[in-house]
């Protein structure tokens, strides 16, 4: 593990913000991780050995399949017929009841009881379909949008991802919890997706729509929650898997649960992926020069940007091969029948690399390759002629702002006590890590094997402390009230930009030329009072109390400035009421209105980031976003087996903090600048149906949503009034089948996402070209067989009719993956 940080002694907010001399602690970092990577590309090179071992596991599973598949028949024959009751009354209890969650009020509540269209994913919705990463399990999810390293076959980093929920675009929009506490970054908000470890699940709690009066900031769009599964008896869990065709991807993961008889529970995971990427994910475009040209070339392939702009595709950056790592142990234990404590820690870590080559499209006229040259006044490819155009092309173009790195680290605690009558107290306390590793080749002259570059290091962490305290108030059994005091502190610990005399070298640091460093913290009270005013008659009445502060600093070389920041404060005041009726049995109908807001982030304020492409600036003077939202809704069960739940919402946003992008800087960068954009709308439609088929083991599950958003006005740009919002897909809809069947079980799904746009003046309109956002339906797959009682095999096919569309990067096409499990 790289060296840890020791706090420095106390300092004033001047010392501390203006001290710019090198930590000591990124030079360690920078120094492990540099001799990190160069340690992952010598044994890139033993992958055919790896493969060969999990084929020899695989076999050697097989065999002992085979082996105890006698025994296994009459086992299950003997325990079918208690488990097939047991399994009975369960399922008739939740298809009655519903499932039990906790999220919508931070108490323990039936989902047909929830003032929301709330959805509850458990393992007997993943088990088919194949789920890497927590995305893949929110495939069918009505007004859930993710996109790029949510879903496994995709590369890992935060960066690389976007989300929004119930008509809110941006992962910092709203919140994701793993039991109740939030995994969001302390820096920018995002979300760390493989930190969300499915392996230690027990459910997956999401409730749509603005929950600031009970979650504080952040929690517009919605709140998602994984819920760990407590240990109550020993079992485990090994998997091994491998796929290909279109990603070459293996990966192993473990788990192991035990209660032992001094009380103590344990749960351990382990979970490892390893993937070469697909072939092709990022094209090399260029546009036409002004003046002649001299050496006619071949293979160039004239295509356009998203915008509509000519541009000659001349070749692909190749593959990006990664990896990614988690691990996490919590612990359980009763002190008393009335109270619980557990804690823990989780650990992720990802890291994408490249090949160490390029593909050049480009011949001359006789056929031979053309050399690729860096960008000096000497290099043949200055004067390239393409049917009369002239195109400019080194090798700078062609290199991938690469290995970039990414580790998060939690460490967390619970308390829960039962008072009796009642009276019910909880304590939720964390601390989270953030940081990101990420350079780039920023001069003409560079090449693959060298050059000026930078390199940025972004660390972040968060602190977050709950208290709750639930009791009944005024009529017994009647009306509960939920008091509790929340604090969270984030800090952007000082992203720092620094020059590398070789963009390959992470050890060739020269100076630092950029710093921004800021903090953030949110003091909470808040209040919500459940009452029953008829038995079939809910009333929820939440508020919330925020006062958010915040104050940072920015230095730079070039231009050289040093700023500071004071401290400043803003109070939020949020409420919410909903209602919730149950007409008949197997009937709800409620309505909700309620405020929300986030403050912006430490990033959005005091970080700024760089690629080969874009830049992009903070500032440090934006306010916190506000919403006003109400939503009306229902769910239904009109006959045995048929579900179908809806809803209609409208919200209506303030002080919008968009990213105008685009800018011209004079270079081949272009600038992204943060402004409150002033005002947005949102109304929607999400609508959902399970229905149970002819047969008992057949089931057919469908969702739709619709996203009709506009900016309202912007005296900043006025250009984007009346535009979409950016990331938010306007339709979106999904049709699947469930499977269970004897020892078979399996599931196919196809899902529909129309385009987004991600240019704020809505010019991104051309689909189909490099760097655009395509709407596009895919089918995923997966088969499951019980082999033994200890032992099962899964196939799994994710984009079953190879689509080819882009999502900024051309995405992958027919990709399969199978796996072997040996439960106990």
């Amino acid at each position: 593990m790289p060296p840890s940080r020791r706090p420095g002694p106390a300092q004033t907010f001047e010392n501390r913000y203006i001290n710019t001399a090198k930590p000591a602690f990124d030079v360690r970092r920078i120094k492990y991780y540099s001799d990190k990577i160069r340690a992952n590309h010598a044994l890139r090179t033993q992958e055919e050995l790896k493969l060969s071992r999990l084929h020899s596991l695989a076999i050697l599973a097989l065999a002992g399949l085979i082996q105890n598949q006698a025994a296994w028949a009459a086992d299950a024959e003997a325990e079918s017929a208690a488990e097939t009751l047991e399994t009975k009354k369960t399922k008739d209890s939740e298809e009655t009841l519903g499932a039990t969650l906790v999220t919508a009020t931070r108490s323990e509540m039936q989902a047909a009881l929830a003032p929301a269209n709330v959805s509850v994913i458990t393992a007997d919705n993943t088990e088919n379909r194949l789920v890497q990463r927590i995305g893949d399990a929110l495939k069918d999810i009505p007004g859930v949008y993710l996109r790029g390293s949510a879903y496994g076959t995709s590369f890992p980093g935060s960066s690389v991802a976007s989300s929004s929920f119930h008509g809110v675009s941006g992962a910092n929009r709203s919140l994701y919890l793993v039991d109740g506490l939030p995994v969001n970054t302390g820096s920018n908000g995002n979300v760390d997706w493989n930190i969300m470890n499915m392996d230690d699940a027990q459910q997956v709690e999401y409730v749509p729509g603005p929950f600031s009066a009970l979650y504080g900031s952040g929690a517009m769009g919605g709140v998602l929650n994984v819920i760990s599964k407590v240990p109550t008896k020993r079992e485990g869990r090994l998997s091994i898997g491998a796929g290909g065709a279109a990603v070459e991807q293996w990966g192993i993961k473990g788990r192991y649960r035990d209660r032992f008889e001094n009380g103590l529970g344990i749960s351990l995971t382990f979970n490892h992926m390893d993937s070469d990427n697909w072939a092709v994910s990022d094209y090399v475009t260029v546009a036409t020069a002004s003046g002649a040209a001299t050496t006619p070339v071949l293979g160039a392939i004239p295509t356009t940007t998203n915008q509509g702009e000519r541009r000659f595709i001349v070749g692909d950056k190749g593959r990006r091969p990664w990896e990614q790592n988690n691990a996490s142990l919590h612990l359980y234990y009763d002190l008393t029948p009335q109270t619980q404590i557990d804690g823990g820690m989780a650990w992720s870590r990802s890291e994408v690399s490249d090949t160490g080559s390029y593909n050049s499209y480009l011949t001359r006229t006789d056929g031979t390759p053309l050399a690729i040259g860096v960008g000096s006044s000497g290099n043949v490819g200055n004067n390239l002629n393409v049917g009369g155009a002239r195109l400019n092309v080194y090798e700078q173009l062609f290199l991938h702002s690469l290995p970039s790195i990414e580790d998060t680290r939690r460490y967390f605690g619970h308390l829960k006590h039962d008072f009796g009558h009642d009276v019910k107290l909880s304590v939720d306390f964390q601390y989270m890590q953030h940081e990101t590793y990420s350079p780039f080749a920023n001069a003409a002259s560079d090449s693959l094997t060298g050059g000026t570059g930078q390199l940025t290091v972004t660390p972040s962490n968060r602190i977050d402390a709950n208290v709750a305290l639930r009791f009944p108030f005024l009529w017994e059994q009647r009306n509960f009230l939920t008091v509790g005091f929340g604090a969270n502190h984030s800090e952007l610990e000082g992203q720092s930009r620094y020059a590398l005399g070789n963009w390959r070298n992470w050890d060739s640091t020269t100076a630092r030329t950029a710093l921004g460093k800021g903090e953030s913290s949110i003091y909470s009270a808040y209040l919500q009072d459940e009452l029953w005013i008829l038995p079939n008659l809910i009333a929820h009445l939440g508020v919330r109390y925020d006062d958010w502060s915040t104050s940072g600093m920015n230095v730079s070389t070039s231009p050289s400035f040093t700023r500071i920041y004071q401290e400043r404060s803003v109070g939020q005041f949020n409420p919410k009421f909903s209602l919730t009726w149950l007409p008949a049995d197997g009937y709800k109908l409620f309505a909700s209105t309620g405020w929300a807001f986030r403050p912006p982030t430490n990033f959005e304020l005091y970080g700024n980031t760089q690629t080969s492409s874009v830049i992009t600036e903070p500032n440090p003077g934006l306010s916190p976003e506000t919403m006003h939202s109400w939503e009306v809704g229902g769910e239904a069960t009109p006959i045995a087996g048929t579900t179908i739940a809806a809803s209609y919402f409208h919200h209506y946003i303030s002080d919008l903090i968009y990213a105008k992008s685009g800018i011209p800087t004079g270079s081949l960068q272009t600038l992204t600048e943060r402004q409150n954009a002033g005002k947005a709308e949102v109304e929607g439609v999400e609508v959902k149906l399970r229905q149970k088929l002819y047969w008992d083991w057949l089931h057919f599950n469908g969702t739709y949503t619709l996203n009709d958003s506009v900016i309202t006005e912007n005296t900043a740009n006025p250009r984007i009034v009346g535009k979409q919002m950016v990331q938010l897909p306007e339709t979106m809809f999904s049709g699947g089948l469930d499977i269970k069947y004897d020892q078979w079980s399996g599931g196919i799904i196809g899902r529909y996402v129309s385009q987004p746009f991600f240019n704020d003046q809505n010019l991104d309109q051309v689909t189909g070209v490099p760097g655009s956002y395509d709407p596009y339906f895919l089918v995923d797959t997966r088969i499951a067989y019980q082999a033994t009682k200890n032992i099962d095999l899964s196939f799994s096919v994710n984009n079953l009719l190879d689509r080819e569309y882009s999502a900024f990067y051309l995405q992958a096409g027919r990709t399969v993956y199978g796996e072997i499990s040996y439960s106990f």
